[in-house]
């Protein structure tokens, strides 16, 4: 398939990601903020709430092929509430998914500071998103101080003197850099204006998770580029990228971006 965009470091196509992505390789990180269920009509296609597990164990499935043997995918989404309930469909994807052979590492959420009160009125403001955590193993490729700060509070230091019998006889701290926590705290403020796009997320959302599980010069997808924000923060972490973009018009916004440069957001640990 011929790329709709490409460079020296980011490819991207313009079709449905089920049929590119098995014609892919050597893809360490799938990082994606995928439409999300029944939402935003007429701005991008959406999926049913009833077919939202079967769609995504779907795309899912398709990637295997390109994936590396120790990838990642990481999932940004969190579900609505209606008539004041909320969605279920979340966690019938996480159980579907797990129940085909998928292994779910863990939940990490995106702390949003500052979000504006949307959402259900009588509900508290939603100030978080959650990022699904998923490999093809129970061992994938982990830098878990990528994200991290210096402390002088790191791990535990060998005992010195006679043994004690907590933390297998070790004690005190040494410093270094600290693993980062399990959250990004990232505004909404920080997405840049003029993109016309319905649901842009922050590159330093991207950069932050792409961080976790990947080193510079690893190879990093997306399924639902929309307007580029993943591909971006892959140029700007030292990563390579491929995005795929089912409509044609986040694919020329994507492109125009990338063409233009990259802002260097930096990452939020």
């Amino acid at each position: 398939m011929k790329p709709y965009y490409s460079d020296e470091l980011v490819t991207l196509y313009h079709g449905r990601c089920q049929d590119v992505l098995p014609t892919l390789s050597d893809v360490a990180a799938v990082v994606t903020s995928p439409p999300y269920a029944d939402q935003r009509d007429g701005l991008y296609e959406g999926i049913p709430e009833a077919t939202y597990d079967a769609f995504t164990l779907q795309w899912m499935n398709a990637a295997v092929p390109a994936l590396t043997p120790t990838a990642s995918v990481l999932i940004n989404i969190r579900e609505h509430i209606t008539g004041g309930v909320m969605s279920d469909y979340v966690h019938r994807t996480r159980m579907l998914v797990r129940s085909s052979g998928w292994v779910e590492l863990d939940e990490l959420l995106w702390v949003k500071p500052g979000t504006p009160p949307l959402g259900d009125p009588h509900r508290m403001r939603r100030s978080w998103e959650r990022i699904l955590w998923f490999s093809t193993t129970n061992r994938p490729a982990v830098y878990a101080t990528h994200n991290g700060r210096m402390s002088d509070g790191v791990g535990m230091a060998p005992s010195v003197g006679p043994s004690t019998s907590w933390v297998g006889g070790a004690r005190g701290h040494v410093s270094g850099v600290a693993r980062s926590a399990d959250y990004c705290e990232v505004s909404t403020r920080s997405v840049p204006n003029g993109i016309d796009h319905p649901a842009v997320y922050p590159q330093k959302v991207a950069a932050w998770m792409m961080r976790n599980v990947t080193v510079e010069g690893d190879v990093v997808c997306d399924p639902f580029a929309g307007s580029g924000t993943t591909l971006l923060a892959a140029k700007t972490s030292g990563r390579r990228a491929i995005g795929i973009e089912l409509d044609e018009r986040y694919c020329e916004i994507a492109a125009k971006r990338l063409a233009q440069g990259v802002l260097d957001f930096g990452a939020s640990a």
